[in-house]
């Protein structure tokens, strides 16, 4: 792609494009030349792979300095609606500043439609038991490794999946017979195996800092380049500004770097410390 139509990064490593499966994120200037350019090239591509993009369920962002004039330009050059934040990109939500709740809303849509389908009065506690483990427990792994949950969002969660365990239907009151601070815990414990979900995002933020200090992954080098440049890690902190993820990182530097260790001279070497 042409250096000039790339995203203004600054000063740190360029970032043109994110692509899973059939979802593109293109990043650009917001320049109208630019913008006329990249669809040329996309236009280009489609004339010689015979692949197209559906422009009904494609839109653009822009910067909040971009005026509403060229905002109208771009739509009209482009024949795309302008769109806002927060959206869904492959089930995880870009937004931009603070973490609210209803970013969450389609984890309780999907658990309440697994309840609906449950056929409570024929599921005994160690069935209900077993399908909270295995499967409600599942349904916000993939969101969990992105974006780090509110404790208030947790704690609904954790307020579902108990009300299930004891055997509560959908829209109806059932007594509890246990609360789930006395559920979660390992077996050895005289638990029942759960986990939080403040646990479980625990668990994820160590995975995100091993995999930034491993830096073989473009989002990790990304990621160094834009917040460390030239410093370790361990020498960096967050500011006003920057990204959630970024200051996942630095809130758990130092309790993840107890569990990392580093080989002398080497830095891509790496492996977990026993404690």
């Amino acid at each position: 792609m042409n250096p000039n139509l790339f995203f203004r990064t600054g000063g740190v490593m360029p970032l043109t494009h994110l692509s899973f499966a059939d979802d593109f994120i293109i990043f650009s200037n917001g320049s109208i030349r630019n913008v006329q350019k990249l669809f040329r090239f996309l236009e280009n591509f489609q004339n010689i792979s015979g692949l197209t993009f559906n422009k009904t369920k494609s839109s653009f962002f822009t910067a909040k300095s971009i005026s509403t004039s060229r905002i109208h330009s771009i739509e009209r050059k482009i024949g795309l609606m302008i769109n806002s934040l927060p959206m869904k990109y492959l089930g995880t939500p870009l937004f931009k500043g603070r973490k609210r709740s209803f970013l969450f809303d389609d984890i309780f849509t999907t658990i309440q439609k697994k309840f609906i389908l449950w056929a409570f009065n024929y599921l005994s506690h160690g069935g209900r038991l077993i399908l909270i483990k295995h499967v409600l427990c599942c349904i916000p792994i993939f969101l969990l490794h992105t974006v780090a949950s509110t404790i208030n969002v947790s704690k609904r969660l954790e307020v579902f999946f108990n009300k299930f365990l004891w055997g509560s239907k959908a829209g109806s009151n059932t007594i509890l017979l246990g609360s789930w601070k006395n559920c979660f815990g390992t077996m050895e414990e005289g638990k029942l195996g759960f986990k939080t979900i403040q646990d479980m995002a625990h668990t994820f933020n160590h995975k995100l800092r091993f995999n930034f200090r491993a830096k073989k992954s473009l989002w990790a080098k990304f990621m160094v380049s834009k917040y460390c440049g030239m410093k370790h890690p361990l020498n960096c902190s967050f500011k006003l500004g920057d990204s959630p993820n970024w200051k996942r990182l630095c809130n758990i530097k130092w309790e993840a770097e107890e569990f990392i260790q580093w080989g002398l001279g080497c830095g891509n070497i790496y492996f977990w410390q026993d404690k």
